[in-house]
């Protein structure tokens, strides 16, 4: 129960503002955005997810992620600086900036997508991919939405936004 609360709060945390809000509000109109949060296994031990970015009608993207592996204790942060919203699928991308495994180092390379399928109790559950690290891709690297579907999981709990 303590973890879930501590994630929960990261959650909340990611979903602040971004910046330090020294620009108008009309330069900071957002056009494009991806959010969520949630569970997954994987096949794997249970890993928990959150995370929030969006694109302003300037272009530039700020963004956040956080990932959890229950089973080994990992956690790590990702700063999201790229955004590829198709349709309902988001592709993010951008560089660990907190890590406690030697395995992911701060400084990292980080790519993943996500998929919205609605809402309601007739919508199919949303989707996830793993976090790639070290590819040297970017979210405009992916310019197909098809391409990602041999690597969607359906996320066990949770739910995640997609808008254009």
């Amino acid at each position: 129960m303590k973890k879930t609360l501590v994630f929960c709060s990261l959650f909340a945390s990611l979903l602040a503002p971004v910046g330090g809000g020294t620009q108008p509000l009309a330069a900071a109109a957002t056009l494009q955005s991806a959010s969520g949060f949630g569970q997954v296994h994987l096949g794997l031990p249970l890993r928990n997810f959150a995370f929030s970015a969006t694109r302003s009608s300037d272009g530039s993207v700020a963004g956040q992620a956080q990932l959890e592996n229950r089973a080994t204790g990992f956690v790590g942060h990702i700063q999201i600086d790229c955004l590829n919203v198709m349709d309902n699928v988001a592709v993010m991308s951008g560089v660990v900036t907190a890590s406690n495994s030697s395995a992911l180092p701060v400084g990292s390379d980080e790519i993943f997508a996500v998929q919205d399928n609605g809402e309601g109790p007739d919508a199919p559950a949303d989707e996830i991919t793993l976090a790639f690290s070290g590819l040297g891709l970017v979210c405009t690297d992916i310019p197909d939405p098809a391409l990602l579907v041999p690597f969607l999981f359906t996320i066990e709990s949770g739910q995640i936004q997609v808008r254009s």
